[in-house]
C-alpha cells in the first residue's frame, strides 16, 4: 500500500519472519492466516464448540480457500486449540470450551509472539518503556477476549444495530 508515495514494512510478529505491507503509521498487521484462523475458531464456537465441522463446510461458510484453511487448521490443532476427528462424521472442533480459548492464543498460534516492536529494539530508555506498556496492554486485551465473549460482543452490536419498524 502507498502512503505519501512511501512504502513501509510492518512486522506482524510471525515466527517465520514474514512481514506485510501496511500504511505508514498503521501499526500491527495481522496476516490473512491470523484473520482466517480467528474466523474459523469463531465459527466453530458459534456451532457450540463440541460439534465437528468439515473444512469444506467451513470454507464455504467463511468464503475462503479450503486448501489455505487446512494450513490454518493444522497450526491451530498443533497449538491444541482445535481437535481433528476422523471418520464419516469427522472434521474439526474446538479442543476446549469457547470460554477457555482466548484471542491471544489464536493470534500467537498463527502469527507467533504478539509484539509491536522487536524486543531487541525496546532499549532501556523512555521509548522502550512506553513500547513495553503498550504491548502489555495489547496482550491483556487479547487475553481477555475469549471466543464466547467475542460471540457475545457481536450479538450485542448486532442487536444494537437492528431497527424494528
Amino acid at each position: 500500500m502507498q502512503h505519501g508515495g512511501k512504502k513501509r514494512r510492518v512486522r506482524a510478529g510471525s515466527r517465520r519472519g514474514a512481514a506485510g505491507w501496511a500504511k505508514a503509521g498503521s501499526g500491527l498487521a495481522v496476516t490473512t492466516k491470523g484473520r482466517y484462523g480467528l474466523r474459523l475458531m469463531v465459527e466453530l464456537a458459534r456451532r457450540g464448540g463440541a460439534q465437528s465441522m468439515t473444512l469444506g463446510d467451513a470454507a464455504r461458510r467463511l468464503a475462503v480457500s479450503e486448501k489455505y484453511l487446512w494450513h490454518v487448521a493444522r497450526l491451530l490443532a498443533g497449538a491444541q486449540l482445535l481437535r481433528a476427528e476422523r471418520g464419516a462424521h469427522g472434521g474439526y472442533r474446538l479442543a476446549r470450551p469457547a470460554d477457555q480459548i482466548s484471542m491471544l492464543e489464536i493470534v500467537e498460534a498463527l502469527e507467533g509472539p504478539c509484539q509491536l516492536v522487536p524486543a531487541a529494539e525496546h532499549g532501556q530508555g523512555p521509548a522502550g518503556c512506553a513500547w513495553r506498556e503498550v504491548e502489555t496492554a495489547l496482550r491483556q486485551k487479547l487475553q481477555s477476549l475469549q471466543l464466547r465473549a467475542i460471540l457475545e460482543l457481536h450479538a450485542a452490536h448486532a442487536g444494537a444495530l437492528s431497527y424494528v419498524i
